[in-house]
């Protein structure tokens, strides 16, 4: 079975990396977009720490010029490896009838999405990683005084990617009633940005936002694998985090699964 697997993605990897090689340059533009958002707080958050004068105080969190730079410098790394843009394209081959013969393989599309997935991330970061480096050598971030962090934050940020991927991917499946889905995706991407720490850290907002956050898969899809990387979670927080994204994945699925199965219903209901 994991050989089967095995070969199946590494021949739809193959399939994805020939695609893209031959739009490189448009390949190249949405592997920068992930700089825009990050770089943006960053600037927002710093000017806000000289205007004081001094570090960002919120309970027992200290943020300072630093601090933030290494919180929006992780968080914009972190993000292009758990991205999902299924969302957006999916409702187009729903319009379109692209996705009748997709239905018709063997292996459900998901796979050969998720293919796609991997290879945009693995291609794009051999070309980012100078301009990362470069950011980190410029800004000064604070980073965490022991590889450890970085190393427990590495299963965080695969199931950050996976349960990001389930939710986005059950998300797209909603074009299956509306192929007008811009509004929904807009939406979920302003509660994205709010809950998932990605224009402030969580423990910076308003309280009540926070505890929304903790309760939600957006915390753990966004934030909680970036403040892991930094040396800000750890014990029974860290436990409780990790235990909070297997229950979101399996949620998730279980959701994924009941909304696919009756949109295809109503997909074929319709004649396509």
């Amino acid at each position: 079975m994991i050989r089967y697997w095995y070969r199946v993605y590494r021949a739809n990897l193959r399939v994805a990396w020939a695609l893209m090689l031959q739009y490189r340059f448009s390949t190249l533009i949405w592997a920068l977009w992930g700089f825009v958002g990050p770089l943006i707080s960053l600037a927002v958050w710093s000017a806000a720490t000289r205007s004081r004068g001094s570090d960002v105080v919120r309970g027992s969190q200290v943020y300072s010029a630093g601090d933030f730079a290494a919180y929006f410098l992780v968080y914009m790394i972190f993000s292009h490896f758990t991205m999902s843009w299924d969302a957006f394209e999916f409702a187009y081959r729903v319009r379109t009838g692209s996705l009748s013969p997709q239905l018709l393989r063997p292996m459900h599309p998901i796979h050969a999405d998720a293919s796609f997935n991997i290879g945009f991330k693995v291609l794009t970061t051999l070309v980012l990683l100078p301009a990362w480096i470069l950011l980190f050598v410029l800004l000064h971030p604070q980073l965490p005084s022991t590889a450890l962090d970085i190393l427990i934050a590495v299963p965080t940020l695969l199931l950050a990617g996976l349960v990001r991927y389930i939710w986005q991917y059950t998300l797209a499946a909603v074009a299956f009633w509306t192929v007008r889905v811009d509004a929904i995706n807009q939406f979920y991407y302003v509660l994205d940005a709010f809950l998932a720490g990605r224009i402030a850290p969580i423990a910076l907002m308003p309280v009540w936002i926070g505890a929304i956050s903790r309760f939600t898969p957006f915390y753990g899809m966004g934030a909680f694998p970036v403040e892991v990387a930094l040396g800000r979670v750890a014990g029974s927080d860290l436990l409780s985090g990790i235990a909070a994204q297997i229950v979101w994945l399996g949620v998730g699925i279980v959701v994924f699964r009941f909304v696919w199965n009756a949109g295809v219903r109503q997909y074929s209901a319709v004649g396509a």
